[in-house]
């Protein structure tokens, strides 16, 4: 990515992060009695994106300020373009988690009704199990999904640079489009990452079963 395209890149998620401050301050705001008691001990993202629990979401606002300020010093040095990327996925991913976290409070407040908290906190891989029902069989399908997965990755990879080389070749409008679907493929392909990873784990398990 060069280094014009990062700063057309920050300016547009300086905007996002400014949109979604002021909602999770709403959002925040308007926490009744009852959903804080209900989510008090309730782990509400994947470990990886936020070490957070309970019904507030300003320390997922914290952490993201922190990536802001990563992202702000390495958009202006040279050379760091693949730590800028990877944070600015992982930047993503936090935006995509906490939104939806918003959307979901009514039914993680109804599922704690029903779940204790060691359970709730039991499915770090939850939204992975349409996977497993295929892979659990044996290592050959498993390595399958595998391959499928990283070819998928190739494409957005492929995809990313084809939107970016376009980047330079328009403005206004159509040039916020072209970004804002570098950033849903990013999200994407971030996506798919994990899902290889978690692949590469259930492999991991079905081989050292079959060894015992």
């Amino acid at each position: 990515m060069s280094f014009r395209r990062q700063n057309d890149l920050m300016q547009l998620l300086r905007q996002r992060f400014a949109q979604l401050k002021q909602q999770v301050q709403d959002y925040d705001r308007q926490l009744n009695q009852s959903t804080e008691k209900a989510l008090n001990h309730s782990h509400r993202f994947h470990q990886g994106l936020f070490e957070q629990t309970g019904a507030s979401l300003s320390q997922c606002i914290a952490q993201m300020e922190k990536d802001m300020t990563a992202l702000e010093r390495l958009s202006r040095h040279p050379g760091s373009e693949a730590t800028f990327e990877y944070l600015c996925q992982q930047f993503s991913d936090r935006y995509q988690a906490v939104n939806q976290a918003m959307a979901a409070t009514g039914v993680q407040v109804a599922g704690t009704k029903f779940k204790s908290r060691r359970q709730w906190q039991q499915r770090p891989h939850s939204q992975y199990q349409w996977i497993a029902q295929s892979v659990m069989s044996n290592s050959n399908s498993a390595y399958a999904e595998l391959r499928k997965h990283q070819n998928w990755a190739s494409r957005l990879e492929q995809k990313i640079r084809e939107l970016e080389q376009k980047l330079d070749l328009h403005q206004g409008q159509e040039k916020i489009k072209l970004q804002n679907d570098i950033l849903a493929t990013h999200k994407r392909l971030g996506q798919c990452r994990q899902a290889m990873t978690y692949i590469e784990e259930r492999i991991a398990q079905l081989e050292k079963r079959g060894h015992r």
